[in-house]
């Protein structure tokens, strides 16, 4: 979700903009297709006041994936002492869940460099996706990241970091 607001953000308002990097999401439509993820986080009632293990037990019935669980839980915080929450409004995904997915509309061309980065092990930007995002990105660069699926700055951080670095500099 992130790296479709930053295309948004690059090609509205291009100025702003030197660089952009995007890990693992091209320009193309995405079905809503993380509906356990979103039960799960909907099923966490934080008036009981649940420990971040309950939290992560909780949240264990709907997501297996024991990475992908501790991805999602740094996104909690002490909105006051003795009270967790999530840094993110799980309603207005849950609600909006069509918007995420969104393809880049024809219109929207960055000019500037764009680091696309995928997980060797994801299927989120696919071979014969990259026409279609050079469209939207003509100075792209595609890098795969290995042992590393949708996630790949959680999964494989040290190569995410070297590749990150070495685009920037």
């Amino acid at each position: 979700m992130g790296g479709k607001v930053a295309m948004e953000i690059a090609c509205t308002w291009p100025d702003l903009i030197d660089k952009l990097i995007i890990a693992d999401i091209g320009t193309k439509f995405y079905p809503p297709h993380h509906q356990s993820i979103l039960e799960g986080l909907l099923s966490i009632d934080f008036s009981l006041k649940p420990s971040r293990i309950e939290v992560d037990d909780l949240l264990s019935l709907y997501v297996k994936d024991y990475g992908t669980r501790q991805f999602l839980l740094k996104s909690l915080y002490w909105k006051e002492p003795g009270q967790l929450d999530f840094r993110f409004n799980v309603k207005y995904l849950v609600n909006n869940i069509d918007e995420i997915g969104k393809e880049l509309s024809d219109e929207n061309i960055f000019k500037k460099e764009v680091l696309f980065l995928r997980g060797d092990k994801s299927n989120y930007i696919l071979d014969e996706d990259v026409n279609v995002i050079k469209r939207h990105f003509p100075k792209m660069i595609l890098n795969t990241i290995d042992n590393a699926g949708h996630w790949l700055h959680a999964e494989n951080p040290k190569d995410f970091y070297i590749e990150v670095s070495d685009f920037l500099n």
